[in-house]
């Protein structure tokens, strides 16, 4: 795999510096596009839907862009590209509270991200390719609806929530979300740059630890989340052996896109969970 063959860089340490300030300032934006938002969402009226697709823009896109910044070290064309999928992921939250189906511009995102980074061979060491084995696509679905499937069953088993979907615009909508923001910003930052990064200097475990870490805070300062303890308690266990999943696929398969699809399939079960 290239992660494990990869040849040491002997100056990386050069480039240290650079890539500590830009993720400093794609920290800053996140954090002015959050607040941003949320001012204009108490503004009502269309300043509302235009503060939300703000919001979801400057986390969805930061996450992409401090994935590249980390995984490109450096080199130039990173900018390029988080602006562009920034404008597109802006597009798609927009569509997606102004009209009843548009949230399915999500799923034009993955296919974006493909476009804007094929030209960048660096981003192979964070997964981004093909893996060589077709079956690790199977086995990464397998993964996520079994963990979705065990959730739903020990929810409505232990503290009898129902599965349903509500609404299949919904769901639709929630599903399109997480192929084309949720599943896709976290598997590119979280396995792909933060974990491909650690995995060379920590080894597996180290890395895991640490990336699972991050993913769990994510998760846990999301307001979407149920407030509930048991369901927030479950939450941890969940995502955690998600997180653990997609980076052990991660690392057998080479490629991000197993552990990409078992999120997919996870969140896919988890959205007919109905918690009040």
């Amino acid at each position: 795999m290239d992660l494990l063959t990869a040849p040491f860089e002997v100056d990386r340490h050069r480039r240290f510096a650079p890539v500590v300030g830009a993720l400093c300032v794609a920290g800053a934006l996140m954090l002015g596009g959050v607040v941003g938002g949320q001012w204009l969402v108490r503004q009502g009226g269309l300043g509302r839907e235009l503060g939300l697709a703000v919001e979801g823009t400057a986390i969805h896109g930061g996450f992409i862009a401090q994935g590249l910044i980390i995984s490109l070290a450096g080199r130039p064309g990173g900018a390029t590209i988080a602006l562009r999928m920034a404008a597109g992921l802006f597009a798609a939250f927009l569509l997606g509270h102004l009209l009843p189906w548009g949230s399915l511009a999500f799923l034009l995102i993955p296919p974006l991200l493909v476009h804007e980074c094929r030209g960048h061979p660096t981003l192979r060491r964070i997964g981004f390719l093909s893996p060589v084995r077709p079956a690790c696509l199977l086995v990464g679905l397998g993964v996520g609806a079994f963990l979705g499937g065990h959730l739903l069953v020990t929810s409505s088993l232990t503290f009898g929530y129902a599965i349903s979907v509500v609404s299949v615009a919904a769901y639709t909508s929630a599903v399109a979300y997480d192929v084309g923001a949720n599943a896709l910003s976290a598997e590119w930052l979280f396995r792909g740059a933060l974990f491909s990064h650690w995995w060379r200097h920590w080894g597996f475990w180290g890395a895991v630890t640490v990336s699972t870490a991050f993913t769990l805070v994510r998760y846990l300062l999301d307001p979407a989340l149920p407030q509930a303890p048991e369901a927030r308690a479950g939450a941890i266990v969940y995502l955690a052996a998600l997180a653990l999943g997609a980076a052990a696929l991660r690392a057998w398969s080479g490629s991000l896109v197993p552990g990409y699809l078992a999120a997919i399939a996870f969140f896919a079960a988890y959205r007919t969970l109905v918690v009040w």
